[in-house]
């Protein structure tokens, strides 16, 4: 993983972590045992150390009450702007 993707990975567990917070007030470990993740797993999401799978963002979005689709536009939203995964002479 480069620093651009490890970056991109911080910032999606940091908004998961400020929705949990804002919408739920629940803890990570209450969250996670009620959506049948392992807490550890979550923990990496949340601090950006791992790349949360599909099947567990379809876990995490369904905790929420939410689509997959909500849940991308949720985290989107407090993600900067003009964040890009690819340097600009990528494209």
């Amino acid at each position: 993983m480069n620093d651009l993707e490890k970056t991109y990975c911080t910032l999606v567990g940091q908004a998961i972590r400020n929705l949990r917070l804002e919408y739920l007030k629940k803890s990570a470990c209450l969250f996670s045992y009620e959506n049948d993740i392992p807490k550890s797993t979550m923990t990496r999401i949340e601090r950006g150390e791992n790349e949360a799978q599909l099947v567990t963002l379809k876990k995490i979005a369904e905790g929420f009450g939410w689509s997959m689709t909500e849940l991308f536009a949720h985290i989107e939203e407090k993600i900067p702007k003009d964040f890009k995964i690819f340097e600009e002479e990528h494209y």
